[in-house]
């Protein structure tokens, strides 16, 4: 026989387990409950009939729902049931096969991953960092047509706050390193969720619902002939691993990128051609990009081959400091995202460079190369950079490496550094004038 109780804090934490799982009915609701198990436990219950069919729907456990809160839930759920015909438990269930096969933003961020490798992306560990530590943690576990602009909005926040709290060399905050941050983070997740709108997972991007922040941290540091006389003469001696040193001056005498000398395979030297050539995977703008290797280049070349010929990396990091030894190891990886930038940073003093960054080294290069009087287009050329009017013709059917023009700016470079670099002192290092005289005289400059 059923048995009906008063619903009140008194008798209910006063119920005894038995031996037996037991309900007992609420006096004033029809088909409100309480199950009792033998271990004690209590929670409240609806009964409702469906189709023949008695079906159990739990409200939740006493006490963490209050007899009033579990009431209010019967109340609501008995409408739905009685007036509008509508099955409670047949509809979760539903609901959880239906997530089942949903995606999770950690889910998401899994696929994109996967994408990126199987496309060759050679930043997509980089991505993944940035994803792990901003988006994950925050909006993982929610199913991506879950995301608002508000969790977006919460993750910007914290990107910039721990921005602000950064200093720079110079024992300044550097609110600028946050905005940057957060610019290439929600390029990221943009693209991530860009995914799924291509395969109809979601009709929005959430990212586009936002104002973004971000921006990017451009610089126009240059490093005048004297900066880089003292550039050139001190990296060797201040206490760096020669790879380390060796990759900033390979940055500065061919005019790349860090992340492209970071990631230099001895796979894409062409030594007989005096040409390192980058794969359209290999470069930023996934442009094929064939680099001449003047003078300064090749000697770099030589001297670090002796840590790491062994080796796919030819900048592999390494902190052996006795190339005479021929340490070489085969299982070298390549130097860090932010390596060369602490480098610099730890040896900023004795450099005697202020505010100087391993990015400037390769703006430094292209500016005094168009300071010397070659053409723009030569700078662009060795940079990589796209032609602001490229169309079909030029991206498609022009496929010249321009080979003569790259290896004309790659010599005339090193007779720029020639004049600087092999000064005795900073004192006699030449104006601009003088330099650019002595170039524009040269039969580099008119062959």
């Amino acid at each position: 026989m059923p048995k009906k109780i008063k619903f009140i804090d008194t008798i209910i934490r006063n119920i005894k387990p038995e031996n037996k799982r037991i309900v007992y009915w609420c006096e004033d609701c029809p088909e409100f409950g309480l199950r009792v198990t033998p271990s004690g436990n209590k929670s409240f219950v609806y009964k409702y009939t469906k189709n023949g069919k008695s079906v159990w729907y739990t409200i939740g456990k006493y006490p963490e729902w209050s007899i009033r809160d579990a009431r209010r839930e019967y109340e609501d759920l008995y409408e739905q049931v009685r007036e509008y015909g509508r099955d409670p438990v047949k509809e979760i269930k539903e609901e959880e096969e239906i997530k089942k096969n949903k995606l999770t933003v950690l889910d998401l961020k899994n696929e994109y991953i996967i994408i990126g490798q199987r496309k060759g992306k050679t930043d997509i560990r980089e991505e993944e960092r940035a994803l792990e530590k901003d988006i994950i943690p925050v909006i993982g576990n929610k199913y991506i047509d879950e995301v608002t602009p508000e969790d977006l909005d919460i993750i910007q926040n914290n990107i910039l706050e721990r921005g602000a709290k950064k200093k720079d060399a110079h024992g300044n905050y550097a609110h600028q390193s946050g905005r940057s941050a957060l610019k290439h983070t929600f390029d990221y997740t943009r693209q991530m969720f860009n995914i799924a709108i291509d395969r109809g997972l979601i009709k929005t991007n959430p990212v586009a619902k936002i104002q973004n922040y971000g921006t990017s941290n451009i610089r126009e540091r240059v490093l005048n002939f004297k900066e880089i006389w003292f550039f050139w003469n001190r990296i060797d001696h201040v206490g760096l691993p020669p790879i380390t040193a060796n990759a900033l001056k390979f940055m500065l005498v061919t005019m790349q990128r860090g992340k492209e000398v970071r990631n230099m395979k001895y796979s894409s030297l062409k030594l007989d051609e005096k040409i390192w050539e980058m794969s359209m995977e290999d470069t930023k703008n996934k442009t094929m990009h064939r680099v001449p290797l003047n003078h300064y280049a090749l000697d770099i070349l030589d001297f670090v081959s002796q840590h790491t010929s062994n080796s796919e990396y030819v900048f592999g990091s390494t902190k052996a400091r006795n190339p005479e030894k021929n340490i070489c190891k085969t299982d070298l990886k390549p130097m860090g995202k932010s390596a060369l930038a602490r480098a610099i940073d730890r040896k900023r003093e004795l450099l005697g460079i202020e505010n100087i960054t391993p990015h400037d080294l390769h703006r430094t290069a292209a500016t005094w190369l168009a300071g010397v009087g070659l053409l723009p287009h030569y700078a662009k050329l060795m940079l990589n950079h796209k032609d602001s009017r490229s169309g079909v013709t030029n991206s498609v059917y022009i496929q010249y490496s321009y080979d003569a023009e790259k290896r004309k700016a790659a010599d005339i470079w090193a007779l720029v550094l020639d004049t600087i670099v092999k000064c005795p002192t900073v004192d006699d290092v030449p104006s601009l004038e003088e330099v650019r005289k002595l170039v524009q005289e040269s039969k580099l400059f008119v062959g």
